[in-house]
C-alpha cells in the first residue's frame, strides 16, 4: 500500500469553530452541536442544545453539511480529540455550535469517512496527546497544531476501501449488539412471566 506524508492541515478544505451562542433548556429554534453531541463516538440528535435560532438565513454558514467532521478540541484529556462523521437525515438542518470543530477534507486527499476512522486510532491520540494544553479539569488544543500534525496516508482509493471493510463491521457489531439487548429483554420477560407463575 502506498502511503504519502501529509499535514493534516493540507488534508481540510476548512477547519473551524462553531457559534457562540448561549443554549438553554427553554430554548427552541434550530438544534446546535455542543461536546455532548459527540458522545460514545457518535452523532447523538438526542444530545443536542437550543438557543432559539429560528432565522436560518443568518446562521447558513453554521450549517452542517453530510460528511462533516466534527471534532472535540476543549474537553476532558480523556475525550480529547473525539471525532465523529455527521451524515445529514431528511433535510434536517442542524447548527454548528462552540467548543467542536468542524472539519471538511480536501476529499482529493483525505475521504471524510476513512479520516472519522483514523481518528479514532492510538497513533493520532497520541499525536493529539503531543499538542495537548491541561488546565483545571479539562484540556485543550489550537487549530494551527491540529494543521501541523503529519500523518501518513494512503491513496483515497486505499481509504475507500478501508472505510468500506470498517463499517461493514461496524455494522456487524451493531447488529450483534441489538441481537444481544433483544436476547437479555426476551430473558427478562421470560423470567418475569415465569415468576408470576
Amino acid at each position: 500500500m502506498e502511503l504519502k506524508k501529509y499535514k493534516l492541515g493540507d488534508c481540510f478544505r476548512m477547519a473551524e469553530n462553531g457559534l457562540v451562542i448561549k443554549q438553554t433548556k427553554a430554548a427552541k429554534g434550530m438544534p446546535i452541536t455542543r461536546i455532548e453531541t459527540l458522545s460514545n463516538d457518535c452523532f447523538n440528535r438526542d444530545r443536542l442544545g437550543y438557543g432559539d435560532i429560528f432565522d436560518e438565513e443568518k446562521y447558513s454558514h453554521y450549517i452542517l453539511d453530510d460528511k462533516d467532521l466534527l471534532m472535540s478540541h476543549i474537553n476532558s484529556r480523556t475525550f480529547l480529540g473525539r471525532t465523529v462523521l455527521y451524515r445529514k437525515r431528511n433535510g434536517e438542518k442542524i447548527i454548528h455550535g462552540m467548543n467542536v470543530l468542524r472539519i471538511k477534507t480536501n476529499q482529493d486527499i483525505l475521504d471524510p469517512i476513512f479520516a472519522s476512522y483514523l481518528f479514532r486510532t492510538s497513533l493520532f491520540k497520541r499525536h493529539i496527546d503531543n499538542i495537548r494544553k491541561d488546565a483545571i479539569n479539562q484540556s485543550s488544543f489550537a487549530l494551527s497544531d491540529l494543521k501541523n500534525i503529519e500523518l501518513y496516508i494512503p491513496t483515497v482509493k486505499e481509504q475507500n476501501k478501508i472505510a468500506y471493510t470498517l463499517q461493514l463491521l461496524d455494522s456487524k457489531i451493531a447488529l450483534n449488539r441489538q441481537i444481544n439487548d433483544n436476547l437479555r429483554a426476551s430473558r427478562a420477560q421470560s423470567q418475569t412471566q415465569f415468576e408470576l407463575c
